[in-house]
């Protein structure tokens, strides 16, 4: 009977401490493969990632993946709302100095490549060479120093509605020329079967990190953090995750 009695506290405390654990608002605007590839059934990796930190946190915190446009992010962002950003990088959000926001180490190595159907197989050698070229672009996107280039029409560009109809697009030798994150295109050639389609530039457009952006406010999530991302980067269930869907440590070469 004590042992039971015991148990029950036990369960108790465990109850009460899930029930006092914060609700921390994860706001998603890569809203493609591998980062969310179904909302309803909550997978992808920004959904691997929410819930390994929640267990890393010891119920302290509940991390819930919310989807959104990067206008109406933008518009919480300006508001101070309080949530955090996966996937981000200060140069996209002004916050090169790191001053704005609060960023912890970089959770993920990834890169803008370009990308040519095989048959026409074109060689990225800077913006320069893309002269005379269609871009197929994503609506909305906008491309580094390539920008420049459509403006004074020295580069043609059509967009498409999302990555997936772009790798498509360029797989069905629709389109002469793409850029793209490496992590969605490895997703969608492994998972469509279009690797034998489509051919990769040695030199990719840009290299860059991505990190998880917090709002000053939040300092004991931002305290959190420090703390646990390098501890889950290191990790043998994370490396396991990330290699599944074909993608590249921050620390690796």
């Amino acid at each position: 009977m004590l042992c039971c009695a015991f148990l029950s506290v036990l369960l108790a405390f465990a109850s009460a401490a899930r029930l006092r654990a914060a609700e921390v608002s994860v706001w998603i605007y890569h809203n493609y493969p591998p980062f969310i590839i179904d909302m309803t059934g909550e997978r992808g990796l920004s959904y691997d990632l929410a819930r390994m930190l929640g267990d890393m946190s010891d119920g302290a915190f509940d991390f819930q993946v919310m989807v959104l446009p990067r206008q109406r992010l933008n518009q919480r962002l300006e508001a101070g709302q309080p949530g955090l950003v996966m996937w981000a990088n200060p140069a996209w959000f002004g916050d090169t100095g790191r001053t704005r926001y609060r960023w912890t180490t970089p959770i993920l190595k990834d890169r803008n490549v370009v990308i040519s159907p095989t048959d026409v197989a074109f060689e990225y050698s800077g913006p320069r060479s893309l002269t005379g070229a269609m871009l197929v672009g994503v609506r909305g996107h906008r491309y580094q120093d390539v920008d420049r280039l459509v403006a004074g029409r020295l580069v043609d560009r059509m967009d498409v509605r999302s990555e997936r109809s772009l790798v498509q697009f360029i797989a069905s030798n629709r389109g002469r020329v793409a850029i793209v994150a490496e992590s969605a295109m490895t997703y969608y050639i492994q998972n469509l079967g279009l690797g034998d389609a489509i051919h990769i530039s040695d030199q990719p457009h840009s290299n860059y990190h991505r990190y998880i952006m917090v709002q000053p406010d939040l300092e004991d999530v931002r305290d959190f953090l420090e703390d646990a991302v390098p501890k889950l980067i290191a990790s043998r269930a994370w490396q396991k995750i990330i290699s599944d869907y074909g993608l590249i440590r921050p620390d690796s070469p």
